[in-house]
């Protein structure tokens, strides 16, 4: 029992010593705060802040109970870089927990931004839900992203998705701008520079600006599949087809899961097929239906190619001499292979069949038919 009194007069003597060391400015903030008279505990906890500007408690303060709660966060962010500026160390009193001044910053800080971005991408989803009022919930996404956007400025996802939400409604240049900076707060970020490649190609920037952030994209994600054929198509694009080429490769030799060993030849493939190199082409879905025997996908690659391959023959094209035999031989694979595709893609039956109609029609013309 003497134990607990005793207790209780060491807690009583420790509040007494905190509310003494506080000014009377502070004081009656605080008592103001406590009795939820938030108009009076915003008058005085500036003077606070001046009689007491040693004090990193009252800035984050009066950054959660006024500035927050009025959704005011420039002004919330400002408050708690100045009690950094003070002391990031200090242990401080707020909402009756004891903790440094770095750690408050961080928790409300993350608080905050969580709280705007979530009710952003609630808005986002209501457009899915009541598509005739998209514009409203685009508008108001866009604000809370905004806000998001201020409360934690490094964070690349805020932006990136900020740049979205510009996209859909119809502002380019805002769009671009968000995109630029997910990349300039966190330029190691693959969601930054991946959705920033995106935004800007659809805004109509050319394959020369996009370049740059597909490179960096796969530097930091080699294995993506999806970022990787974007590179590639890039590089298709501005000429550099050895180099389209090559990103495939590299990537496949550095892969080791099977499933995605697969998609990467299957993307090779498509690049062989684009500049004709139909027997690379040929290996290479080839590879991806050994690896993925339910990628009817590659299978139906490894059928265009045997196709090309006939196309060649047929016509002499390409650096081939005209032979119809080997176009026959080819058509014939080719027909093999779309019979195959069918069975595993059943839903896409008729149109497998129109591909078959095509290749057996070109099969009779190398045989004379």
């Amino acid at each position: 029992m003497k134990n607990k009194q005793y207790f209780s007069k060491i807690i009583f003597l420790i509040a007494m010593v905190i509310i003494s060391c506080s000014s009377q400015e502070y004081t009656t903030a605080k008592l103001a705060i406590q009795q939820s008279d938030f108009k009076k505990a915003a008058e005085w906890l500036p003077k606070a802040m001046a009689v007491e500007p040693d004090n990193p408690e009252i800035p984050i303060v009066m950054a959660i109970e006024i500035h927050a709660e009025n959704e005011e966060w420039e002004q919330m962010i400002a408050l708690f870089d100045k009690a950094m500026e003070i002391n990031p160390e200090k242990v401080i009193e707020i909402r009756a927990a004891f903790i440094s001044v770095k750690e408050a910053v961080s928790n409300y800080k993350e608080f905050y931004w969580a709280k705007e971005f979530n009710i952003g991408v609630e808005q986002f989803k209501k457009i899915q839900e009541d598509p005739d009022n998209k514009p409203d919930y685009i508008s108001k996404a866009i604000s809370h992203f905004k806000s998001a956007a201020i409360i934690n400025p490094s964070d690349a996802n805020t932006h990136a998705t900020l740049a979205k939400c510009y996209f859909d409604q119809g502002d380019q240049e805002s769009a671009k701008n968000a995109a630029l900076t997910a990349v300039e707060k966190n330029p190691d970020s693959f969601d930054a520079n991946f959705s920033a490649a995106q935004i800007l190609g659809r805004a109509g920037m050319s394959s020369e600006d996009i370049l740059p952030y597909y490179e960096k994209a796969t530097s930091i994600e080699p294995s993506n599949s999806k970022a990787l054929r974007e590179l590639a198509g890039i590089y298709y694009d501005l000429g550099k087809k050895e180099q389209s080429i090559q990103v495939f490769e590299n990537a496949i030799a550095n892969e080791e899961n099977d499933t995605t060993k697969a998609d990467l030849y299957f993307n090779l493939g498509v690049i062989h097929n684009q500049m004709g190199n139909y027997e690379s082409a040929e290996l290479s879905f080839d590879e991806a239906f050994f690896l993925n025997e339910e990628d009817f996908e590659a299978a139906l690659g490894m059928a265009r190619s045997y196709e090309g391959l006939g196309d060649n023959y047929l016509n002499g094209a390409e650096g081939f001499d005209k032979d119809l035999d080997k176009a026959s031989r080819w058509y014939r694979k080719a027909e093999k292979k779309i019979k195959s595709v069918m069975v595993i893609d059943i839903d896409n039956k008729e149109t497998y069949q129109k591909n078959l109609e095509l290749v057996r029609y070109k099969r009779d013309v190398a045989e004379g038919n």
